[in-house]
């Protein structure tokens, strides 16, 4: 399924682990520490995709990531075809540059409206 939304494929393989916010919260990630804290297993915590150092990364280090995996994470380039592997990086930089908005650009109604988690 190619040429499709960054962040529909990045939903699909990636929240699990790094949550729909990219912050390393995903379901996956979360069971598998309450394992580990229970002495199951060992674990690597999934990367908060929003702050240094993951900003720092090069796009390409991102696109090699999704493409071969790196510690817990598995290779996903035999499942994403390469223009929705770019796609999810270019999600990712969205992600990170969401978090570094001057508030005086946000919207009033942005402000005030509630929280939805």
């Amino acid at each position: 399924m190619a040429n499709c939304c960054g962040q529909d494929r990045f939903n699909i393989y990636c929240s699990v682990c790094h949550g729909l916010d990219g912050y390393g919260h995903g379901a996956i990630n979360e069971r598998a520490l309450e394992l580990m804290a229970d002495g199951h297993g060992t674990w690597v915590q999934a990367a908060n995709l929003t702050i240094d150092p993951a900003k720092g990364r090069p796009v390409g280090h991102i696109y090699n990531t999704i493409n071969v995996g790196i510690r817990n994470m598995p290779a996903y380039g035999p499942q994403i075809p390469v223009e929705d592997r770019w796609a999810i990086v270019a999600y990712v930089r969205a992600l990170q540059l969401s978090q570094d908005v001057n508030p005086r650009l946000v919207s009033d109604e942005v402000k005030n409206a509630p929280e939805t988690k």
